[in-house]
């Protein structure tokens, strides 16, 4: 058992955050005969988040297992803590890109249709997008703000890829730590 390389920890974490795009965006179609109701938009935004975030720490935590087990056994001499945080960082660089495409499609009108892919890559802030209005017609009307805001929602990855390694090589949540710890 060796360490993974950190292209292959990077793409795993791609991975996982691209099937938390794709369920937020089934969650979202699945919830839009009711979007037009509010409440309901603010309460499926805040699921798609919890489902994104979750995903990005599982894939650390798993690593962070790992991790422990490899300096237990000895196959490695320290820990790397950064490479969750580096990674995090470049997970949030490819999400951005998506956002960045939509700023620049709305200001030149580059790309005929790209709100549709877009809804489905960036699928954690679909039902955002719902909520402020952001339909197919008026992409020209499109303000300014709205792709940084939508950038924005993937801010906090780099914090869940650190924490979920962290979780995952401290042992958190293994049960006979929790219940039957002797204080």
């Amino acid at each position: 058992m060796q360490r993974k390389p950190f292209w292959k920890l990077l793409l795993s974490g791609i991975g996982y955050m691209l099937l938390g795009n794709l369920m937020s965006t089934v969650m979202t179609v699945a919830a839009s005969v009711v979007a037009d109701i509010t409440g309901v938009m603010i309460v499926l935004f805040v699921l798609t988040l919890f489902v994104f975030y979750s995903l990005c720490f599982t894939v650390a935590y798993k690593d962070g297992q790992r991790e422990k087990v490899m300096l237990k056994n000895r196959r490695v001499d320290s820990v790397s803590n950064s490479r969750w945080i580096i990674a995090g960082f470049i997970m949030l660089a490819v999400m951005t890109v998506p956002s960045a495409l939509l700023f620049t499609d709305a200001k030149m009108h580059l790309f005929e249709g790209f709100l549709i892919p877009y809804r489905m890559l960036c699928g954690m802030i679909y039902p955002l997008a719902l909520a402020m209005g952001v339909d197919y017609a008026g992409i020209e009307l499109l303000p300014d703000f709205y792709p940084l805001i939508f950038a924005a929602c993937y801010i906090l990855i780099p914090l869940a890829t650190a924490i979920g390694f962290n979780f995952g090589f401290n042992d958190r949540f293994n049960p006979d730590k929790i219940m039957y710890e002797k204080k």
